[in-house]
């Protein structure tokens, strides 16, 4: 997603898994806040072990999105922002969707606090909800799951890597 905003307000963030991190479910042990899960390099964790459908990983399921840490695993501080201007398409008890105007989608998922309501439109860069590690009644790490939907010819509207479009938006930020 050629200029993307990164979806995180600030710096330094950590882009890594929750799950098999320090802390996480099949991690190492170790817990959440450990250093190890706030460092570079970055590690890609979309197609990560899941068994969810997604035709654009190699086994044909696996995790949507990316799992990106802010600054510090304190939650309920650090802003989950607009990667592009567009509407609030849905809300949920810990997840925001933003549709561009080009038809992606945006997910944001674990955050509280959330600043926005259904048929929002916002602007690129705009505060949408805080990190946290809600999921619904049940914690998670806190961490950011940030997704990217698009529709790929010959697939249909799936979720894509978003990967090297968070690399490209963290050098700008």
């Amino acid at each position: 997603v050629p200029g993307m905003r990164f979806p995180i307000e600030e710096g330094p963030a950590y882009a890594n898994s929750q799950v098999y991190g320090a802390g996480g479910l099949y991690g190492p042990g170790g817990g959440q806040c450990d250093t190890v899960n706030f460092t570079y390099p970055w590690r890609d964790n979309y197609c990560e072990t899941r068994t969810w459908d997604m035709p654009l990983c190699p086994a044909g399921e696996g995790h949507q999105g990316q799992d990106i840490r802010a600054a510090t695993c304190t939650k309920d501080v650090h802003w989950a922002v607009a990667a592009a201007s567009g509407t609030i398409t849905n809300v949920g008890s810990y997840s925001v969707y933003l549709t561009a105007d080009d038809g992606t989608r945006f997910d944001y998922l674990h955050m509280d606090n959330v600043q926005v309501g259904v048929g929002d439109t916002v602007t690129r860069g705009e505060q949408l909800g805080r990190v946290s590690n809600n999921f619904g009644g049940t914690a998670t790490t806190t961490h950011l799951h940030f997704n990217i939907q698009q529709n790929v010819a010959g697939v249909g509207t799936v979720y894509v890597p978003p990967y090297t479009s968070l690399v490209e938006a963290y050098k700008l930020l």
